[in-house]
């Protein structure tokens, strides 16, 4: 289906567990619908002219699919999004405080699951989120918000981290590999089990003015 909606309340169960390709929705509110399964292909959901996103506070985006979509500015905030994929999207600005990840098993065990690749999270800001053991490679963080986030075990490999605030996010054990780094100061970031390649420690090396040899 291809659509184009501008201003529109979308109702609860609209577009749950459907294929959505090529459409726009523009100024769109989503907030507290289904997309359980939902798939948005092709899709525009920022207007350029107002410079407005859509909102999706507090939907249920559960396995929900982003792909190939424009979700810059989009308010995700208090949304549940165990699963969600966002793949080779652009999502500056968007707001992900709150927005769970998460199942929780018991009030001590629980696990996250989500897909963010290839995607421009520029400004986008995801302050106390959690995404532990996630996959989140080849992303753009230039001034991605991270005050509070929990990243640690995820893969976030081939990402370019400039303008980016090691200190303020756990990234321990994570996979840095291949990413630029930005100005993480070993000295001051908790790099506990986090994986870098021999040209990233060099760099970092150099940096505290050590000269590595052959």
């Amino acid at each position: 289906m291809t659509l184009a909606l501008t201003a529109e309340k979308i109702e609860r169960h609209r577009f749950t567990g459907l294929k959505v390709e090529n459409s726009t929705f523009h100024n769109c509110d989503f907030s507290g619908a289904d997309l359980t399964g939902t798939e948005f292909i092709g899709c525009q959901f920022y207007e350029r002219e107002s410079q407005k996103g859509c909102n999706f506070s507090r939907a249920i985006l559960k396995d929900a699919i982003f792909k190939n979509c424009d979700i810059s500015m989009a308010d995700f905030r208090n949304a549940s999004a165990l699963g969600i994929e966002i793949r080779s999207c652009r999502a500056q600005g968007a707001d992900f405080r709150g927005t769970s990840f998460m199942n929780m098993i018991t009030t001590r065990t629980w696990f996250c699951s989500a897909y963010i690749t290839n995607t421009n999270l520029s400004y986008a800001n995801f302050s106390k989120a959690v995404l532990e053991k996630c996959e989140l490679w080849e992303n753009r963080w230039i001034g991605t918000q991270v005050l509070g986030a929990t990243f640690s075990g995820s893969d976030l490999s081939g990402g370019e981290f400039s303008s980016f605030d090691w200190r303020a996010a756990n990234v321990t054990h994570c996979d840095l590999t291949n990413s630029e780094l930005g100005d993480l100061d070993v000295r001051r970031v908790d790099l506990q089990g986090v994986k870098l390649d021999s040209y990233q420690v060099s760099l970092i090396m150099e940096r505290l003015g050590v000269a590595i040899i052959g």
